[in-house]
């Protein structure tokens, strides 16, 4: 009875552990896809949502305004809906509503956060606020 509860645990975190490394796959052959056109010199926050998306306009919405508030004239945040603009919304692998895509000013993916995320990690995976994995990785190297 136990061995028998135990291999179906086993074969759960099987399939959870192969779904998450797919995700994580599939999320970094998006970032490596250059999104020059997009950018005009500065950082650009792609905000994916749908009219009547409520995390959208309940936890989305606001992290983007507080990070243009505390970041003005730093990055560009354009707000996208996934609906109207397929075409876009593919071109990132967006699965869901809110998701946000986060490209450098060089029109590098830095990030693709799928689901609400808010203006702290998104100022970090743009480094915009010095603690990003490459300024770390600069603090570390100048020790």
């Amino acid at each position: 009875m136990v061995a028998d509860r135990l291999a179906v645990l086993g074969v759960v975190a099987a399939v959870v552990a192969v779904v998450w490394l797919g995700l994580r796959w599939r999320a970094a052959r998006y970032r490596r896809r250059p999104a020059t056109d997009l950018v005009r010199g500065r950082p650009l926050v792609l905000a994916f949502s749908t009219p009547d998306c409520v995390p959208c306009r309940t936890l989305q919405k606001p992290a983007l305004l507080e990070l243009q508030r505390r970041y003005p004239g730093q990055v560009d945040v354009r707000e996208v809906d996934a609906a109207a603009d397929p075409a876009l919304a593919g071109r990132f692998g967006i699965l869901t509503v809110p998701s946000t895509v986060l490209i450098s000013g060089d029109g590098v993916v830095r990030a693709i956060n799928q689901g609400a995320v808010g203006w702290e990690r998104l100022a970090a995976q743009l480094e915009l606020n010095g603690k990003g994995p490459r300024a770390r990785m600069a603090a570390r190297t100048a020790r």
